[in-house]
């Protein structure tokens, strides 16, 4: 988990320090010629969720309420930040025709990933201190 942490806080900083040309570089090769760059990601990080889900139930330690909330609360956040999203996406930061929802989400956010900075303000906040408390109570760092 405390690697998924970082890897979450590290993401948000690729938006911000990474030049939005190297990002669209990259966004363009990941999807040429294709409507969806994720398609084997997604196949493995479900299975990576749903085996992180079965381990949680199996160490009996899962509060239901607390993951009930935790659950509700990261669906409807990423749910509010593609509403940021909301505006028309001009010519020259837009993806070649024909191109899929998903696609276009893809390439609005990265053209424009301050958009949603409160979501992000509070992902980061939140992944913040989900990596505090795993060093400290996890690893027992102090």
């Amino acid at each position: 988990m405390t690697i998924f942490t970082l890897q979450g806080l590290i993401k948000f900083a690729v938006f911000f320090l990474v030049p939005y040309k190297a990002r669209r570089k990259q966004l363009d090769k990941s999807y040429v010629g294709k409507q969806s760059a994720t398609t084997k990601f997604d196949i493995v990080i479900l299975f990576v969720l749903v085996l992180l889900t079965l381990l949680l139930f199996i160490s009996e330690r899962m509060e239901y309420l607390s993951f009930i909330t935790g659950l509700y609360i990261g669906m409807t956040l990423i749910q509010v930040y593609f509403h940021q999203f909301n505006k028309i996406l001009p010519e020259d930061k837009a993806p070649e025709a024909p191109y899929s929802p998903i696609k276009l989400m893809s390439y609005g956010i990265q053209a424009f990933p301050k958009k949603p900075w409160k979501e992000l303000l509070l992902m980061a906040l939140l992944l913040g201190w989900g990596l505090f408390k795993l060093l400290k109570d996890g690893f027992h760092l102090w």
